[in-house]
Order: structure tokens, then C-alpha cells, then sequence
């Protein structure tokens, strides 16, 4: 029995994809190349990889104990041929980003213009998206994600931490009095998220000693648009610092009830797909945006 690293590389993107099909879009081959390489893999280990149903594609345990070591050896193999064949080469092609919609806003939009000056032959795609993202579905090659990662199938490249704090106008705290205390804040009309539920816990301590959950008088799915209404005067609103930075110089917004805001360090990573690691263009953008964003 003799092992082909090509046979292993197709085994990995199944795993990780739970998809013939996916599969063979992400390694740009035909989807009946995929099944005999499969096939001829389980033949050659006499056994079987995948549990295959009409709608899933799932590794048994033997396969289980496969995908690691397979990983490890194809990204090995990724390293080496990139050691002598692209170290040179310069970075070029298309290279998809996806990023919350306040990240890419406040972040990311404001480097590009730089990173296109330096890297004139990527093209960079900047998608605008609020919710967890599949990087193969989508045929991503950066996402920028907010919070822990529990997706083990992703390497990743911390770019910092954040904290979220409350705002508020000065002409709204003009007309109904800057809270002196967490319970005060039950006089106050909050603006809170209606899909992403979870942050309506706000960084504050209750007088339980809980953190604060809120119900928004006026909510939206947007932290951008929480931030306009705050602006107008409708409410206090909590936020991640990076996203107030223009209005707190200019004076639209100020914080509320700052020292008592809880310490939060909500982690902010660049992920990607392992073989994709060393692919010039991603390598030179998530090290552009670690070397420039500077999150605390």
C-alpha cells in the first residue's frame, strides 16, 4: 500500500467541507474525481472514511482519526513547495474579505487604499456581512470574526481585543439627566439589538451582582444604525469602542456611567482555511492588518 499526498489533500477538503461537491468547487476539480479518490483511499486502508446519507457527509471514527494527521502532512507538503516556488512571487488575484459590517466600516475601509498602493495586483473583495460566515459556501479567504472561535478547521491570526461601552448624545442626557447608577438606567430609554440578543448584556454589574441585561425600547440589527439613533438623541446605546472613535472627537456622543463599565477583552481574529495560510495574498493581508490595526 502506498499513499498519494493528492488523495490525502482531496480526503481533508471533504472532511472539512461535509461535501463531495464543496469539495471539489474548493480543489477546482470534477466532483466524480473526488468520489474514486475517496473510494480509492478507503481501498487502499481498508476502511471506511465517510458516512455517506443523501444530505450529509460525516467522518467515522477511523476517519476521525485520520483528518489530523492528514492535515499535518498536507499542510507540510503547502509549506515546502511555497518555500521554493512563491516566496518570490509577488501576491496577486482576487482576495475575498468578510467582515461584520461596523469592522469593515471602521477598520478595514480605512487601510485599503494603502494596502491596494503596496499590492497593486490583488483586487480585494470586501463583503459585509453580520452573521458567522462559512469561508468555503461563500468562497471566502479572510474573515474578520468578533468574539471566540469554536471552529477547529480554521487557523487564525489575533488582531487585538475590544471593549464595548454605553453612549449616549449630549442633547439626550440634557433632556432626561446623565444616570448617576446601574439602576437608573431603568429610567433610560435603551437601544438594543433585535437579532443578536446576546448583546443586550451590557458591561455592567446589576446590583445582584449579575451583568446587565436590557430591553431595548428600540432595537435594530444593526450596530451602525444603534449608533445613528443614538446620535439623534434617541437613547443610550452600548458599542464597541472602535465604531465611536469619530463621534466621541466630535463631540456627538459621549460615555455613560464609564467607570463602571466592565472589562471585556472580546477577541478579534483574522481566520482562514490551513492550506490557505501561505497563499501570498492572504499572508501578506492579515499580516498588513496586524501590523496596522491597533484594537484595545
Amino acid at each position: 500500500m502506498k499513499l498519494k499526498l493528492n488523495e490525502l489533500e482531496v480526503f481533508v477538503a471533504v472532511a472539512e467541507s461535509n461535501s463531495f461537491n464543496l469539495a471539489a468547487e474548493r480543489l477546482d476539480i470534477a466532483g466524480s474525481v473526488v468520489s474514486r479518490s475517496i473510494k480509492k483511499l478507503e481501498r487502499d486502508l481498508e476502511t471506511t472514511l465517510f458516512n455517506r446519507t443523501t444530505r450529509s457527509v460525516t467522518l467515522t471514527t477511523e476517519g476521525a482519526w485520520l483528518i489530523d494527521k492528514a492535515r499535518h502532512i498536507s499542510e507540510e507538503v503547502v509549506a515546502i513547495e511555497h518555500h521554493f516556488s512563491q516566496k518570490h512571487k509577488q501576491p496577486q488575484g482576487t482576495l475575498t474579505v468578510d467582515a461584520a459590517s461596523s469592522f469593515a466600516l471602521h477598520a478595514i475601509v480605512p487601510l485599503l487604499s494603502e494596502f491596494t498602493r503596496l499590492f497593486p495586483d490583488v483586487k480585494v473583495a470586501l463583503v459585509s456581512n453580520d452573521s458567522i460566515t462559512d469561508l468555503i459556501e461563500r468562497k471566502v479567504d479572510v474573515a474578520i470574526r468578533v468574539g471566540q472561535l469554536s471552529d477547529s478547521t480554521l487557523k487564525a491570526r489575533k488582531l487585538g481585543v475590544v471593549q464595548r461601552g454605553l453612549y449616549a448624545s449630549p442633547s439626550y442626557l440634557k433632556r432626561f439627566d446623565y444616570p448617576d447608577c446601574v439602576t437608573q438606567l431603568s429610567k433610560h430609554q435603551c437601544l438594543g439589538f433585535d437579532k443578536y440578543k446576546y448583546l443586550n448584556t451590557w458591561p455592567l454589574m446589576d446590583d445582584t451582582g449579575k451583568r446587565l441585561s436590557i430591553t431595548p425600547q428600540v432595537s435594530s440589527n444593526s450596530g451602525e444604525t444603534l449608533k445613528q439613533m443614538a446620535v439623534n438623541g434617541l437613547g443610550i446605546v452600548c458599542l464597541s469602542n472602535f465604531t465611536v472613535q469619530q463621534e466621541l472627537e466630535s463631540g456627538s456622543l459621549k460615555p455613560v456611567l464609564k467607570s463602571l463599565w466592565v472589562s471585556e477583552n472580546i477577541p478579534i481574529n483574522a481566520v482562514f482555511y490551513s492550506e490557505q495560510s501561505l497563499s501570498p495574498r492572504v499572508r501578506v493581508f492579515i499580516d498588513f492588518l496586524v501590523g496596522k490595526i491597533k484594537l484595545m
